[in-house]
């Protein structure tokens, strides 16, 4: 099926044919089946089309053009303008059709059209009925003779409905209406248990609700929106009273600017850049972590080991090496086996 939206538009009640008639308003279009947005572009992409189709467009009887069938014309569209908030269309009609509507046989119209997908816009007209029936063959069109609405195809409904129901987007219309059934049978036994003053079957098991509130910390059977407000602030990233997120982030922050002064302080000890690059070097180790340890792993030593540390040799403490130690040996080439050989001296 085409993604074609079956709108039912005003009541077509006056004395003769009309020779032009509203098609759709400009706007925000809105109803209970969906919601579309028509403006100037909606005009021109609808004229375009039907001029590159080089066909007037047709009114015909019941969607008939839809159904593959013999759909006889009813009338002819011969020009889409605009006219007080509203696309409007003027029509040549059969006599025939003319005669129907003189003597209000037939009295609803019925524009079938596209919506794009991106933004919501209505952009192409298909077609034009002529309908007195409430339901149109897979559609569910809307009467409403104050305001104008729209519709969803009957595809996308069923694919909400199987997702809302737990069903993947492939099944069929009779599996989702399984379903819906099995819900319905469902709700019918609670509520007819409910009034008959028993409790539910199994609803020891309905333990959904009661640990959804214990997660939450708040009492079994709380009120909806208590567990809505208490949702909502956790999405904001408050647990009692505290931004847990602003937290993290300042405990973030501490750790990489302690990551970066010990990078710098290992960096001045194997004497890979001088006091006086500190700030700099802090900065580089911030912003790219990984980027200063290279660089200090491939800078030359550029202050000599006397006054490395303010001029102090230090031995190290027994045999052992320590951590920090062999983290700047590593970065100077230097072996643990020429640290413990040579340490000392």
């Amino acid at each position: 099926m085409k993604d074609y939206i079956i709108l039912k538009g005003g009541d077509v009640d006056i004395g003769e044919a009309p020779s032009v008639i509203s098609i759709m308003p400009l706007g925000h279009v809105t109803s209970s089946k969906g919601e579309f947005f028509v403006d100037e572009e909606s005009l021109r992409e609808m004229k375009r089309q039907i001029a590159q189709r080089g066909v007037d467009l047709v009114v015909d009887y019941e969607h008939q053009t839809l159904k593959g069938v013999q759909a006889p014309a009813a009338g002819w569209v011969k020009e889409l303008f605009l006219k007080d908030g509203s696309i409007k269309a003027r029509v040549e009609w059969t006599p025939t059709a003319a005669q129907y509507l003189e003597n209000k046989e037939y009295r609803y119209l019925s524009p079938v059209i596209t919506v794009r997908k991106k933004d919501g816009k209505a952009t192409g007209l298909h077609s034009l009925a002529l309908t007195n029936t409430p339901a149109i063959e897979g559609m569910s069109p809307i009467v409403n003779s104050q305001t104008f609405e729209g519709g969803q195809n009957n595809m996308e409904i069923i694919k909400k409905i199987a997702q809302l129901l737990g069903l993947g987007e492939e099944a069929s219309e009779d599996e989702v209406m399984e379903a819906l059934k099995s819900c319905m049978d469902e709700n019918k036994a609670l509520k007819d248990a409910a009034s008959a003053g028993a409790q539910p079957p199994d609803a020891e098991k309905v333990v959904a609700n009661k640990a959804v509130c214990e997660l939450l910390g708040l009492k079994a059977g709380a009120p909806a929106d208590d567990v809505s407000a208490k949702i909502m602030e956790l999405k904001g990233g408050n647990i009692n009273g505290v931004n847990v997120i602003e937290e993290l982030k300042a405990l973030k922050q501490q750790n990489q600017e302690r990551d970066a002064a010990d990078a710098v302080t290992l960096a001045l000890k194997a004497g890979k850049i001088t006091p006086a690059q500190s700030e700099w070097a802090k900065s580089y180790a911030l912003s790219d972590p990984k980027g200063f340890g290279s660089f200090v792993e491939k800078a030359p030593q550029v202050v000599p080991m006397s006054e490395i540390a303010g001029g102090e040799v230090k031995e190290l403490k027994g045999d052992k090496v320590d951590e920090a130690t062999m983290l700047v040996c590593k970065q100077l080439g230097i072996s643990k086996e020429d640290v413990e050989k040579y340490g000392k001296e």
